[in-house]
């Protein structure tokens, strides 16, 4: 890993974990300083952020972290459904079947504790998730995927815990149509789960949108 890889990676994770917060200005020379690097490689770490959408520009010229509100969650949650569901058609039949029956394993263990487990229920959702991406057949389309859910959990916006048992039952739903290697059914079975999650929000938030 080379200075501008080992840059934008501290970057990163300061930005998601919120060590650097939403509208917070990144000074130059005071970044550079900080993580003890040149301007070259942290120039370079920031345009890849500014492109990965998780930077802005003002029209003064400087650079913030963005801000992620309700309406960009909606948003972004409709981008993944055409995303998530595509790979998942595609990711059928590539992914080996092993970590989808530990996955299987594991959310049936869930559902049948039936008790709030909060870090097992994201384990799976990120394992479950990044498999279809990384199985999908297109790199562009995994980065693409990759950019728009780490965008997702930036948004300002808290969970929904009620929702917890739904997610366990339309994510098993997934992991037994890429199992049957059916792609049709993976490919419902993922818009169908994405497109709860954002009606959820919706009836959540009070928030009305254009086709919500």
């Amino acid at each position: 890993m080379n200075a501008t890889q080992r840059t934008y990676q501290t970057l990163l994770d300061q930005i998601v974990s919120r060590r650097i917060p939403a509208g917070e200005v990144l000074e130059e020379r005071r970044l550079a300083d900080e993580l003890e690097v040149s301007r070259t490689p942290l120039r370079a770490a920031m345009n890849r952020l500014l492109g990965e959408g998780m930077l802005e520009r003002l029209s003064n010229g400087s650079i913030v972290v963005r801000s992620f509100g309700v309406t960009d969650l909606l948003e972004l949650l409709q981008i993944r459904s055409l995303l998530e569901s595509e790979a998942a058609a595609m990711a059928t039949g590539r992914i080996p079947a092993e970590p989808l029956e530990g996955l299987r394993a594991r959310l049936q263990a869930l559902l049948d504790a039936k008790t709030p487990d909060e870090k097992s229920d994201w384990e799976v959702d990120n394992a479950l998730h990044d498999l279809v991406a990384a199985y999908c057949g297109n790199r562009n389309l995994a980065t693409m995927i990759t950019a728009t859910r780490r965008q997702v959990r930036m948004c300002d916006v808290e969970r929904l815990p009620q929702r917890q048992v739904q997610a366990r039952e339309e994510h098993l739903a997934i992991v037994e149509a890429l199992l049957s290697g059916e792609s049709a059914r993976a490919r419902q079975a993922m818009a169908a789960h994405l497109e709860n999650v954002r009606r959820s929000y919706v009836n959540s938030l009070g928030y009305l949108s254009h086709g919500a």
